[in-house]
């Protein structure tokens, strides 16, 4: 604080150091930096945890395994959870791709007719309301077992969020930008090829990464529903038989498998649309 000659008096503020204004730290941009550390060592930190108090507690092993009895019992049986986790992945991947393909030309007609839009989305809507293990039975009646039914029930709950997204962003144009190329007699299919298209593509991609952490799920119930293959299968049986390490290690075993999905189709989403530009 300072007195000037005609008896005002004037503050000075001094320079205060980050974390006193409230801006990051050393720690929190190391974090910025490995994002992935935090969720790392929370995992870490809860599996000991889940170690100490298993053996502290002398809980039996059908009853909740110990981290170390999952992880030997996966070494074990390696070959057993990747043939089964193969089955899944397989599937998974069917059920995925037809989402994406249907779900993206569904979109495309709903946005282009709009009176065909009016007449079906509201009928998508009711039908994801219905629980997809009731429908499941009736898939394995009019089908049967095997991988057919696992995919088309995965294909169920994976088509939603693709064509949702993709008539999103089909739909969230600028109608300055419409009316630039319709200016400039810009058909109806162009501006859906010059516009329309290239702006749905950031959602579109959000709309696969949704889809394939639900085409896991819809590949799971179709398994636990009729099937003799997968890891839901294997949750199944592993149950019957109070075999609770293994059904610890396939379920690792479809978390690993539902994450790299998820991340795989969010790094190809984003080389294929920072090539695009």
């Amino acid at each position: 604080m300072t007195r000037s000659n005609d008896g005002t008096v004037a503050v000075q503020l001094r320079s205060t150091p980050a974390r006193r204004r409230g801006k990051a730290g050393p720690g929190s941009t190391w974090l910025r930096r490995v994002p992935w550390l935090a969720p790392v060592l929370t995992l870490v930190l809860l599996v000991v945890l889940w170690e100490v108090a298993v053996r502290a507690a002398e809980i039996p092993r059908f009853l909740l395994p110990a981290p170390s009895a999952v992880w030997d019992s996966m070494i074990e049986n390696w070959n057993v959870l990747m043939k089964h986790a193969g089955v899944t992945l397989l599937e998974t991947m069917i059920g995925f791709v037809l989402s994406v393909v249907v779900g993206v030309a569904l979109a495309v007609v709903m946005v282009m007719w709009p009176l065909a839009g009016a007449a079906v989305f509201p009928i998508l809507v009711a039908s994801q309301v219905i629980p997809k293990v009731a429908i499941a039975p009736l898939m394995v009646v009019w089908i049967g077992t095997g991988v057919t039914t696992s995919s088309l029930i995965a294909f169920v709950m994976a088509f939603f969020p693709v064509v949702v997204n993709a008539t999103l962003g089909m739909k969230s144009v600028n109608d300055s930008s419409i009316d630039l190329l319709r200016s400039m007699r810009a058909t109806k299919w162009q501006v859906f090829r010059f516009l329309r298209f290239p702006n749905a593509l950031p959602y579109i991609m959000t709309g696969m990464q949704l889809a394939v952490a639900f085409a896991i799920v819809g590949a799971i119930v179709g398994e636990f529903v009729g099937s003799e293959a997968g890891l839901g299968y294997l949750l199944i049986v592993t149950q019957g038989n109070l075999r609770t390490d293994l059904l610890f290690a396939a379920l690792v075993v479809l978390t690993a498998l539902g994450l790299l999905l998820y991340y795989g189709v969010e790094l190809l989403g984003k080389l294929f649309l920072r090539r695009r530009g």
